[in-house]
Parts: structure tokens; sequence; C-alpha cells
């Protein structure tokens, strides 16, 4: 029966499925088209949720990094007294975590004025330093500048600064220096600077800076504390036992390395007269300036101490008889020149001293300290102000 149907209807039939098909195959095109491009929207999308994740994960693992780094080497400081050995802690952390040239504490100490000075000094580089390559750094005008600004300060631009080139900071190597001022009591004790530090560390040393501050601070308690146990609190001078270990030590030294090593007794003539004439507070200050007088008048390694009422002693490490005759001379002269101003009164005194050396005098404690006072008593009862050296 399809035979009887006309070519053209069968044609247009077939035009009208093809249209159909087409249309019906485009709108799918169309829509899957859409479905993918909505896709890869959603991809994009996922993909930059995925990076601002991965970015903060990152952070988050820096920040973590960092604050486990910072409680190890605040854990670590705090284990040290000394300011070397913090220092030593201080510095392993800042190589392993910081960049930058060079890094320096710079403990302060007051003078009899009262005016801060550099007591001690404290430096890392990130890199050891080209030889000839030091420059000469005149720390108490930098000292001097940075008390003026107790703020911390950041120069940038170490070429262009007066200031820098004025306290010898300026070279071809140096971009910037950061200072920080450490606080104790509200007062600067030390001075923490730090040379071409990178911007986007200034926050993380800031924060390594203030728990160094709190370690100081700590030191300065214990040494306190420290001094006050092995100081006698008049003279400022060691007390006679902390001496007498001092001694025993140095002795042992003496005899393992071969050194001479020599003993100084000394003795206010006339004391009790001072006293009984004037009064002990008088006499307080008599002590006082004498043990001045003998601080003044030996080595930073030479030591001395009260060794009772009107006594002191003195260890001089490394020094012939001899050596420490001169010495014992030099604290006889200085004390008869010294005018002793005590409230109202003036008063002119003069000592005695007794030099004995190890080995020749003897090669223990006891001993070395029975020889010298022979000869300081010898010295008195031959007319005093005078110094005896001890002979077999």
């Amino acid at each position: 029966m399809l035979a009887y149907i006309p070519y053209y209807i069968i044609t247009a039939i077939v035009l009208l499925i093809v249209t159909w098909y087409r249309k019906t195959v485009s709108g799918k095109e169309h829509e899957y088209v859409v479905k993918l491009e909505a896709m890869d929207d959603e991809n994009r999308i996922l993909r930059e949720k995925f990076e601002v994740l991965r970015l903060a994960e990152e952070d988050t693992r820096a920040r973590e990094s960092a604050t486990v780094g910072l409680y190890e080497i605040t854990r670590d400081m705090s284990a040290q007294l000394k300011f070397n050995d913090i220092f030593k802690v201080f510095s392993y952390f800042l190589k392993a975590n910081f960049n930058f040239k060079k890094c320096e504490l710079l403990v302060l100490e007051k003078d009899e004025t009262s005016s801060n000075h550099l007591g001690k000094i404290y430096g890392v580089w990130r890199e050891d330093p080209m030889l000839g390559s030091e420059r000469v750094v005149d720390y108490e005008k930098m000292i001097k500048y940075f008390l003026a600004h107790p703020e911390r300060i950041y120069i940038s631009n170490i070429k262009g600064s007066a200031e820098t080139e004025e306290m010898g900071l300026n070279d071809p190597t140096t971009a910037s220096i950061l200072g920080i001022p450490l606080l104790v009591g509200g007062k600067i004790v030390a001075i923490l600077t730090i040379e071409n530090l990178s911007g986007d560390e200034l926050e993380k040393f800031g924060i390594l800076a203030m728990e160094l501050s709190l370690e100081i601070n700590k030191v300065f308690l214990y040494e306190t504390v420290e001094k006050t146990a092995i100081t006698d609190s008049l003279t400022g001078l060691y007390v006679r036992r902390y001496f007498a270990e001092r001694l025993d030590e140095e002795l042992g030294r003496s005899a393992r390395q071969g050194l001479k090593f020599s003993f100084l007794m000394l003795d206010i003539d006339d004391f009790k007269k001072v006293n009984d004439t004037y009064g002990h507070l008088v006499g307080d200050v008599v002590l006082k300036d004498i043990g001045r007088i003998i601080r003044e008048n030996i080595r930073e390694i030479d030591l001395a101490c009260r060794y009772g009422g009107e006594e002191f002693a003195a260890m001089l490490p490394e020094t012939s008889k001899e050596g420490a005759f001169v010495v014992a001379e030099r604290i006889r002269k200085r004390t008869g020149e010294h005018i002793f101003r005590a409230y109202d009164e003036r008063l002119r005194l003069t000592v005695s001293l007794g030099v004995a050396a190890y080995p020749e005098d003897s090669s223990n404690q006891p001993g070395l300290i029975e020889a010298a006072d022979q000869a300081l008593y010898k010295g008195k009862r031959s007319g005093k102000n005078v110094v005896c050296k001890h002979d077999k």
C-alpha cells in the first residue's frame, strides 16, 4: 500500500523527521554544553577554594612551626642563667630561622654618675665575615642614640643616614639596621641590634626580642642574688668563704700549669682608734673606701675579699712576688694619699701589707695565708704603713 504513496510525500516526511531529529540533537547538545560550562565553573571555584585552603593550611603550619620554635627557644633560654649561654641559644635559633647580616646584644651598666655605658657585647654573624671587613663601631655613640630614642628604631637607608655614619655603621654591605631597647622594670638594660633583616621578618623578630628581654630580666635577678650571696655588702668585695673557694681553684690551676701565684694580706693601721674616736659609722666609710682603693689598683683577673674586720686579702694569679710587691706598694701609697671623708670628719690613714707567693712560700692555701699574715705583722711591728715580703 506504501507503493501508492507519492514520492514527494515520503520526501516531506523524511525531511520532517530529519528536522525534528536535528532540533532534538541540537537542543541536547546545547544542554550538554551548558552543563559542561557550569561544571567547569564549579571546578574553577572549587580549585580556587582549594588553593585558598592550601595557602591557609601552609600559613597555619608556618605559624604553628614558628610558635613551636619560639616555645622551644624560650624553654632552652630559660634553662640558662648566664648572658653568654642565653645568647648562644638565641644565636643558634636566629641563624636557623632568619635572614640577616649581623646581630648584637649590647648589655648596659651604670658608672659612678649613673650614666649608661657599654658593659658587655655579644654578637653573631649569619655568615662568617670576610677577613678585614670588620668596621670600627662607636658603641658609646650608638648607645647614646638609642637611649635618646627609647622606642624601636628601624633605619632602612643606612647610606642616607647621618646618625649611622657618625656611629660607624655605614658600609656597602649594610642596607638596614633595627634597634630594639630591652627593658627590665621599665628601664633600658640592653639594646638588641640586627642588620639587613627583611621587612616580613620584623614582627617575628620583635616577638623573639620580647622573649630575650624576659630572659635577661631573669639573669639580672639571678646575678643580683648570686652577688648578694658572695659579696660583702659594705665594701663590695667578695666574702671570705667564696674567696677561699676561688683561692683553692687558682692554686690548683697554678700547680697544673706551672704558673706563679701571689697573695696579699692588708690591715688598716690603728683602725680601732678610728672606731673608738669617731664611731662605727665613720669606720664603715673607711672600710668602704679601702675596698674601692683595692679594686681600683688590681687587675680584672685578680680577686679581693674582706677577710674579716679591718683585714683584706687579694689573690694575684700569674704574678711573681716582686710583681705583687709593686701592686701592694701602689695600694699602700694610694691609701696614704686618700682623704677619708666621713660625715663631718676628714681623716688620713695608712695600711700595712704582707706578700707571699706560690710555690716558694707555700704550696697550699693555709700555708700561703699564714706566710702573708706573718709578713704583714712583721711589717706592722717595724713601724706600720709598710709592705713586707715573706722570707723563709
